[in-house]
């Protein structure tokens, strides 16, 4: 869109879907009334939970590995030769709502076991990146499964930290998801930066996928709260 009408026009037809979408809340989703300051539990007790270390520690692992390398795919597109970053950009983001409508099938009955498939095929694609990243076709390939997989981490995340909270700890409990999700996001991008002014592209899958490795190795050395059937 950027290309075809201008990146001003972009952010404009951006902004008035967003306006769209507050008037569509504002008339289908119900009003609730907010929890009053002594209902709330305190944010040590919440965060010293079972389960919400581990999910809080593979959210900023995630973050950080993914944000260091998505940030500057242009380079790492300009490197294979390919030159589209556009076109890279446009097939993670298709991988992406794909790997959304897998985890939407599978999640109420395989929450851990989609969340190591989506990490494995991550690191996985990070692997590819490192070792065949500079070939056209690979890179392409390997964004594709990496969208796939980081499409629905979010989600798998999210709501194995409501399962570990209860329902009457999860607004807190997601509130410290949505700090780690941002600090991931801004530190990513910087380690990110730092790794490219060092070297050059090809170190960042490298950066990436011991990050990835290690948030996979959690969850696979500790159990995810099950999901609560109603």
């Amino acid at each position: 869109m950027a290309t075809t009408i201008g990146l001003r026009t972009s952010f404009a037809a951006l902004a008035c879907l967003a306006v769209v979408l507050v008037a569509w809340v504002r008339w289908k989703v119900p009003n609730f009334p907010g929890g009053g300051a002594a209902e709330r539990v305190p944010l040590r007790r919440v965060a010293a939970l079972p389960g919400i270390p581990t999910v809080l520690a593979v959210t900023m692992l995630l973050l950080l590995g993914h944000q260091a390398m998505y940030t500057y795919m242009a380079p790492l597109a300009e490197r294979s030769g390919f030159g589209h970053t556009s076109l890279v950009l446009f097939v993670f983001g298709i991988a992406t709502v794909a790997g959304i409508w897998i985890v939407g099938s599978l999640i109420d009955r395989h929450l851990r076991p989609t969340l190591l498939g989506a990490l494995t095929l991550v690191a996985t694609a990070m692997l590819a990146l490192g070792l065949f990243g500079h070939t056209p076709t690979v890179l392409l390939l390997a964004v594709a499964g990496w969208g796939v997989g980081f499409g629905g981490a979010p989600t798998l995340l999210q709501t194995a930290l409501v399962d570990a909270s209860s329902p009457g700890n999860a607004d807190v409990a997601t509130a410290m998801q949505t700090t780690v999700y941002n600090a991931g996001i801004a530190a990513g991008s910087l380690a990110g930066g730092i790794v490219l002014e060092r070297a050059d592209a090809g170190a960042l899958p490298w950066t990436a996928l011991p990050l990835i490795a290690t948030a996979l190795a959690t969850v696979t050395g500790r159990r995810l709260a099950r999901r609560r059937r109603r």
